[in-house]
């Protein structure tokens, strides 16, 4: 992989199989990853945690994301993503739900650095012994999302706990725990990361409060790093990762095709699935305002085509 990178965060819920075949296509991003995923369901096979695994042919880098709290359990889980193809492993260490949190996993392992460190290491040396065990010369990833810190940014003694055994990236989230996705994305916090990291092997990606591509090479540029994610810039709008400003006509057509990729991708999940993607790719369009509220009562994809057509015909015309 080679950095800077400019990609997708990875959201609970939303960037799935699908949603990363559409931003595939349409925002050609370095990078990608996976939902969070629960290490123990996933070592106990349980079928939607095998959903959350599946992904197209694709050459760019895409990791899976794991979350937990037991180092052995890590190990086993990134075995499994391994064998299905995935270029790294990332660690969960941001995420800010209450009962994640609660269990001592996502954000809840900055209170817990020792336990952190042991979670890294058992992934590492579970990359290790598969490259060994299937004679694999292949660049894999081990790499940690977190945030600042718990009430208050922590960063410097956070991230030279995580440096001290080396992941490959760590991606740093502006904001704390308690902050969760209100008030302003301090990239202060950032620079204080990269100044921690200099003369080690471990890149620091930024991201919070990033809108467009334009925007993350300039931060790459002002904050030396070596990459950004955009979270919430990207719903409803794959284009994020280029510079490209689409038109009605072309939202209109690519939510049209993200409905027909989740049916084809997921033949027996519930279709209402879809209906926070069509609100967000409405979003901002002239006179939507009413069509997104029928949207959000769609059951079929035949449900958007009759809701979706009178508008696409106006914005072709």
């Amino acid at each position: 992989m080679k950095y800077p990178v400019v990609g997708p965060s990875p959201m609970d819920g939303i960037t799935d199989a699908v949603f990363r075949q559409i931003v595939d296509i349409y925002g050609r991003p370095d990078i990608m990853f996976t939902e969070f995923i629960p290490v123990e369901a996933l070592i106990l096979r349980k079928p939607a945690i095998e959903r959350m695994l599946l992904f197209h042919k694709t050459k760019t880098t895409t990791i899976a994301q794991l979350f937990g709290i037991e180092p052995e359990l890590f190990c086993q889980a990134a075995t499994i993503v391994l064998d299905k193809g995935f270029d790294g492993v990332d660690i969960n260490m941001g995420c800010p739900d209450r009962v994640v949190f609660n269990r001592g996993g996502g954000a809840g392992l900055i209170l817990k650095p020792i336990l952190a460190k042991e979670i890294v290491l058992s992934v590492k040396k579970a990359v290790s012994d598969w490259k060994e065990k299937n004679q694999s010369n292949k660049n894999i990833t081990v790499s940690v999302k977190t945030r600042t810190g718990y009430k208050k940014h922590q960063t410097r003694e956070w991230i030279k706990n995580l440096l001290d055994i080396s992941p490959d990236f760590i991606c740093l989230h502006a904001r704390t725990y308690q902050q969760k996705y209100s008030g302003r994305a301090d990239w202060e916090e950032i620079r204080v990361a990269v100044n921690l990291a200099k003369n080690t092997r471990t890149k620091i990606l930024g991201n919070g409060d990033v809108k467009n591509r334009k925007e993350a090479l300039q931060k790459i540029k002002e904050y030396k790093i070596s990459g950004v994610l955009i979270g919430r810039a990207a719903l409803g709008n794959p284009w994020v990762f280029t510079n490209k400003i689409p038109t009605a006509e072309e939202r209109f057509e690519v939510l049209m095709k993200h409905c027909k990729f989740f049916i084809k991708t997921f033949p027996d999940l519930d279709f209402k699935i879809m209906r926070k993607h069509l609100a967000w790719y409405t979003k901002g369009i002239p006179g939507s305002a009413e069509m997104r509220s029928h949207l959000m009562q769609v059951n079929n994809i035949n449900e958007v085509k009759k809701i979706i057509s009178p508008g696409l015909s106006v914005f072709r015309k």
